[in-house]
């Protein structure tokens, strides 16, 4: 491999892992997003809106997301150079209406490899990973067919990978297919209102850092992978 195609394909990753007053449930991603977005507010990397509130539109590179009943803070590139910055200074948090003391906290940074393999790599989402948009949710729930809903999520997956690698300035050398095969359906709620989310094993032939989030709502903790083992 070429010293350019690893600067191409190479993402810096700081890894936040805090441990709070009480262990974090699942569903309290969006709320860490929350307090942080409000304590550097500031910051635009830490919440995505530009003035006037206006929403930017590109790959997070803030992610927060809860698991082992842990709270993480993902940074990517810029995002993870922002963490080195600020994270010691993280002694508290506010949940919703709770407060909690950060009683320990650890950073851990990588550089990791973004490129297309000869073989699929296996990773499973470990938070649901909302695939379907207004559109395509009505094509998937309309369809009976099984190889139907299975394409619709392959390809879905690839277009979530690749608008990733755009976002970051990753090029990749070649095609990229999933298989979904391993994945189910259930019940995910953002905002307030229901959503089908996916969770369950997929493959690629893209190798993918642990704890990056793929789909709607990356920033919340949705569709966060890991490499499986099985």
């Amino acid at each position: 491999m070429s010293i350019e195609s690893t600067i191409q394909n190479s993402v810096m990753t700081a890894k936040l892992r805090l441990q709070l007053a009480r262990p974090m449930r699942t569903g309290e991603a969006p709320a860490l997003r929350g307090f942080f977005g409000r304590q550097f507010e500031d910051e635009v990397l830490m919440h995505n809106h530009g003035p006037n509130a206006q929403l930017i539109y590109q790959y997070p590179r803030v992610q927060f997301k809860v698991l082992d009943r842990h709270a993480y803070v993902i940074g990517l590139n810029e995002g993870g150079e922002l963490l080195q910055q600020l994270w010691l200074g993280i002694d508290q948090t506010r949940i919703g209406s709770e407060e909690l003391s950060v009683l320990q906290s650890d950073l851990q940074t990588e550089t990791a490899t973004i490129e297309v393999t000869d073989e699929p790599i296996r990773y499973r989402f470990v938070t649901p990973w909302l695939a379907l948009n207004q559109k395509n949710f009505q094509e998937y729930t309309s369809s009976r067919s099984q190889s139907f809903r299975r394409e619709k999520l392959n390809r879905t997956l690839v277009g979530n990978c690749l608008g990733m690698c755009k976002s970051l300035g990753i090029r990749l050398s070649d095609h990229i297919t999933a298989d979904c095969a391993g994945l189910h359906s259930i019940k995910a709620t953002l905002k307030g209102q229901g959503m089908i989310g996916f969770v369950g094993t997929f493959s690629i032939n893209l190798h993918l850092p642990n704890h990056l989030g793929l789909g709607k709502s990356v920033s919340r903790g949705f569709g966060t992978i890991e490499r499986s083992s099985r």
